[in-house]
């Protein structure tokens, strides 16, 4: 997926730490237990708040040890699989398979060769995900539809395009558990929506300025070539971070127990420093020096 969505380590507690590690573990066995080994590979930062997110609701996460195929010589800690980690299982796959088909129409040469074969490895993967979970896969289709054809217009509107994507996350809040406020949780999840589209958008900007691709803020700021300037650059921002806000006070009406500092980090720390790390274009970076550590 996108990776925007990750916890600041420095600041995370070692148990929580831990805690988080094992669930970003529970969900690779769990999809390899759902759809073969190759849907370990769709395992993501993004999908792995998400669980936190449905499983927020237990007192505390069961946790046990499992076998890592990356690190055969030794097993690790994983939060047991559950019913929000089987629905954060499904959803990883249809969500993946959505962004590799988008890639086979946006990307040319081998990265779009890539992603064909990558719809062919993982369609019968989505198949079975969209029949367990029809509704979502109903509303990720439905959005995603509205999203290509606002592209297609060349749409300037930050607002259409990044709420065609956030309704898409938002749909998720129907999958937590019984008793959890829906309204906080699709809010919740609608401005953790927004702020990936939007932050995918601001880190994308300067390279689809120069291949002369498609950019929702390249067209609301009448970009040219060089892409966005300082001072339209901080616009988008600003706009990114009330959605961080927004997020972080429909967060605080969500009733967390177990992983709630984590929750608190990603939200109030994590996603604040992603933008800072797009904003100043060392995110990609970092993204590559955290893959050795998680």
């Amino acid at each position: 997926m996108y990776g925007y969505i990750r916890p600041l380590k420095a600041e995370l507690k070692v148990r929580e730490y831990e805690a988080y590690h094992a669930m970003y573990c529970g969900l690779c066995r769990t999809l390899g237990r759902r759809y073969g080994f190759a849907a370990r590979f769709l395992v993501s930062y993004d999908l792995t708040f998400l669980c936190c997110l449905l499983e927020g609701g237990a007192e505390q996460w069961r946790q046990g040890t499992c076998f890592c195929p990356a690190n055969p010589l030794c097993r690790k800690h994983c939060v047991e699989q559950s019913e929000a980690m089987v629905h954060a299982a499904d959803l990883t796959v249809l969500l993946a398979w959505q962004k590799l088909r988008d890639a086979v129409q946006d990307e040319h040469g081998p990265k779009r060769i890539a992603a064909w074969l990558g719809t062919r490895l993982y369609g019968r993967a989505y198949r079975r995900a969209a029949a367990r979970l029809p509704e979502q896969a109903a509303r990720i289709e439905r959005q995603l539809g509205r999203l290509a054809a606002l592209e297609a217009a060349q749409s300037a509107s930050l607002d259409e395009t990044a709420d065609a994507f956030a309704r898409i996350l938002a749909g998720c809040a129907a999958l937590l558990p019984e008793g959890a406020p829906r309204r906080a949780g699709e809010q919740l999840l609608y401005h953790t929506g927004r702020f990936i589209y939007l932050t995918d958008a601001l880190d994308d900007a300067a390279e689809d300025a120069r291949r002369g691709r498609y950019n929702p803020a390249l067209r609301r700021y009448q970009a040219g070539p060089e892409g966005l300037c300082a001072a339209d650059r901080a616009g988008l921002v600003e706009t990114i971070d009330a959605s961080v806000s927004l997020a972080g006070a429909a967060m605080e009406l969500m009733p967390l127990r177990a992983g709630r500092g984590i929750v608190e980090n990603i939200v109030y720390q994590g996603m604040p420093g992603v933008l800072r790390a797009v904003a100043a274009g060392t995110f990609r970076n970092k993204k590559r020096a955290d893959r050795s550590h998680l």
